[in-house]
């Protein structure tokens, strides 16, 4: 019987890559492999340094406070306090106390007019025109308050009650609130000029360059500055109508026709 050949018969006892294209495999060089640990191990170190670097310079960033704080979360709500995480920013700071006693002088403010509604709006002096006029007043002086504190909530600030208006009244004016029209007419006209004046303070203040906030530049501007405006020219006229209304022979008839006047513009 003829003998089949194997498959060694046939291509011979040759290496596998023989039966290919390529070359046989070559060992590495050992320099090229010690340059090759080395780059790699230059690599990892430039890694770690840069690493490094972003750690040290993310370590006053909300990011690494919260990172930290919640390694070991809290049980309650209470948990650690997060000083960056905060909306404060630009020289807010700086112009915290302003806001916060501009917001008392208008409490105080608007408590003083609800007063001097109150007191025309009783049977004996039954002014219903200047009670409206002054509650009128009380309403926006509250009003622009709350706005105040809104405000400082949303840049990352505290309301604090307990700081005193900048102006400061004398002890008389701040006692006497049981008026006559025309008084009563001059002392909130002082009160209206004495915000505004306060309003531009902190407008100034805030475009300092030692305390520039444009944000609070900008909300002083466009909350205050107009409304305050028209105001204190209103409440002037008023004051300057009656007086020469007072002149005339009959003043009682005058403060009258006056307040029917208010009734109808109020």
């Amino acid at each position: 019987m003829e003998r089949r050949g194997t498959v060694d018969d046939l291509f011979g006892k040759q290496p596998l890559y023989a039966l290919h294209d390529h070359d046989p495999p070559t060992q590495e060089c050992p320099m090229f492999a010690s340059y090759k640990n080395i780059l790699q191990r230059a690599t990892m170190f430039l890694l770690g340094v840069l690493c490094a670097l972003f750690v040290t310079a993310a370590a006053d960033s909300c990011y690494s406070e919260v990172e930290e704080s919640c390694k070991a979360l809290p049980a309650t709500s209470e948990g650690p306090t997060l000083p960056n995480c905060n909306a404060k920013y630009g020289n807010f700071d700086t112009l915290q106390a302003d806001l916060q006693a501009y917001v008392n002088a208008h409490i105080e403010s608007s408590f003083e007019f609800l007063l001097m509604s109150t007191h025309f709006g009783n049977f004996e002096a039954n002014r219903e025109g200047f009670k409206a006029l002054y509650r009128k007043l009380s309403d926006k002086t509250w009003e622009d308050a709350i706005d105040i504190i809104k405000f400082i909530t949303q840049r990352g600030g505290r309301m604090n009650f307990n700081q005193l208006p900048r102006f400061k009244k004398s002890v008389k004016e701040s006692r006497v609130l049981q008026l006559n029209e025309i008084n009563s007419l001059a002392k909130a006209l002082d009160t209206e000029k004495q915000l505004a004046e306060e309003a531009l303070r902190i407008h100034s203040q805030a475009q300092h360059h030692t305390k520039q906030d444009s944000s609070v530049a900008h909300y002083v501007e466009e909350q205050f500055m107009e409304k305050q405006a028209e105001c204190v020219r209103q409440l002037a006229g008023h004051s300057n109508d009656l007086k020469n209304l007072l002149t005339e022979r009959d003043p009682s008839v005058s403060v009258f026709l006056f307040d029917e006047y208010l009734k109808k513009i109020v």
